[in-house]
């Protein structure tokens, strides 16, 4: 990333008061932008897939595919996407 460009986040997380939290965290801080958010697995692959963000937060107990699950999905396809799963 150079100069002055923003994190592009997407945030995978099941229960909505997390999201909210998050995306309220994260808005605080000027070179980070969530572009999408989704509360299950299949959601976040395909807002993934379209996004490309460079950062995607998953939340493990994610429902249909967990926060792990989707990691090992993007290693192959989106390589430069990088995955922080988050574990209760």
């Amino acid at each position: 990333m150079g100069s002055g460009e923003r994190i592009r986040i997407v945030i995978g997380d099941a229960h909505s008061s997390e999201r909210l939290e998050l995306t309220r965290l994260l808005f605080t801080e000027p070179d980070i932008e969530v572009i999408g958010v989704a509360s299950d697995g299949e959601q976040a692959l395909r807002l993934l897939r379209e996004l490309r963000p460079n950062v995607a937060l998953l939340d493990e107990d994610l429902p249909s595919f967990g926060g792990s699950a989707v990691a090992r999905i993007l290693r192959s396809e989106l390589p430069d996407v990088r995955v922080m799963v988050l574990r209760n």
